[in-house]
């Protein structure tokens, strides 16, 4: 029953892409009809709905290498939610460990 949660997950992503893509040209067609500004509102709403479609896109793939990670330790049967779980966040780096700098 896992799978289904991760490919309605990453499912969505193109319906989401669909619709704002849609919706966008819809706002953009009525405010020109509204306004008389024939074409520039409904570009306008393309490149609005296109935005948000390849925004949500783009966050669905940042976060896919996490998904995997935990995917694979789960597989494996360790913990991945464990205190080495993958986050999201880039993690810092840490100094190193030689008290002389190279020369």
């Amino acid at each position: 029953m896992k799978p289904w949660r991760e490919y309605g997950r990453y499912g969505s992503v193109g319906i989401e892409l669909v619709l704002s893509v849609l919706i966008g040209l819809y706002l953009g067609s009525r405010g020109d009809a509204h306004f008389q500004s024939s074409p520039w509102l409904t570009l306008l709403g393309l490149v609005v709905g296109m935005y948000a479609g390849f925004r949500a896109l783009f966050a669905a793939a940042k976060h896919m290498p996490n998904d995997i990670k935990r995917a694979e330790k789960a597989a494996r049967g360790e913990d991945p939610w464990g205190p080495d779980a993958p986050t999201s966040a880039p993690q810092p780096k840490k100094p190193s460990v030689d008290s002389e700098p190279k020369r």
